[in-house]
């Protein structure tokens, strides 16, 4: 298995550079007890500047994940502390747990916003719909992108639960830079309007039923087009 790490270009690079190393940490690569490389080689092989590694670190440090040594280097923990954020956790999930995970949110999620929406939630999520199709006129894909995001988060709001909400958001944050890779070389898909219109009367409602189907049908959508994606 390799252990050298792969430039990253984003704007997000501490982001990007916190999830290679969870994932090198995760696969056993580098192993616990084990020294990660260098600053300098971290550098050199992410394409990243000193400030960006060593805020990195100091993430991965603080999550409980490594152990900095003073004038020996930086390891990882043979024990984990279990404090890693659940963002970070999330970028380092493979696609399958995610899947699985999200389908069990969405599902309760809408069931409960199609319960306990306020007429405000419910503007808020024609607002969001309104902003997708006018970037969407405006062939702004990540605007589309960021309206969609919007546009799930107001209806995991509209659940009335707070805890709930703040999971979603976290996904959210983990789906942003895959949804705009997949809008980008796959487009926009028009079914997705059909089934947020859909999903919103459902709510509008009080239809937790049909709430459920229209999710359901949207991450089915969404997963097949992820695979056509990837067997490209």
């Amino acid at each position: 298995m390799p252990t050298r790490l792969t430039p990253v270009r984003s704007r997000k690079l501490g982001d990007l550079v916190i999830q290679q190393i969870q994932e090198k940490i995760s696969l056993g690569v580098f192993a616990p007890g084990s020294k990660i490389p260098t600053e300098p080689t971290l550098m050199a092989q992410l394409g990243v500047g000193r400030s960006t590694v060593r805020e990195a670190v100091r993430v991965l440090v603080s999550a409980g994940l490594l152990e900095v040594r003073q004038g020996d280097g930086t390891y990882v923990l043979e024990r984990p502390s279990g404090h890693e954020p659940l963002e970070y956790r999330l970028r380092r999930a493979k696609a399958e747990e995610i899947r699985e995970v999200r389908r069990i949110l969405e599902v309760e999620t809408v069931r409960l916003a199609a319960a306990n929406r306020s007429a405000a939630d419910i503007e808020t999520m024609r607002e969001c719909l309104e902003k997708k199709q006018a970037a969407h006129a405006a062939g702004d894909a990540h605007g589309y992108v960021t309206a969609d995001i919007a546009f799930h988060t107001a209806v995991a709001t509209a659940s009335g639960n707070g805890l709930l909400a703040d999971l979603y958001r976290s996904f959210c944050m983990v789906f942003q830079d895959f949804l705009d890779t997949l809008i980008a070389d796959r487009g926009v898909n028009q079914y997705q309007h059909r089934i947020h219109t859909g999903l919103l009367t459902a709510i509008v409602d009080k239809d937790p039923e049909a709430a459920v189907r229209f999710a359901l049908e949207a991450m089915d959508r969404t997963t097949n087009d992820a695979q056509a994606l990837a067997a490209r």
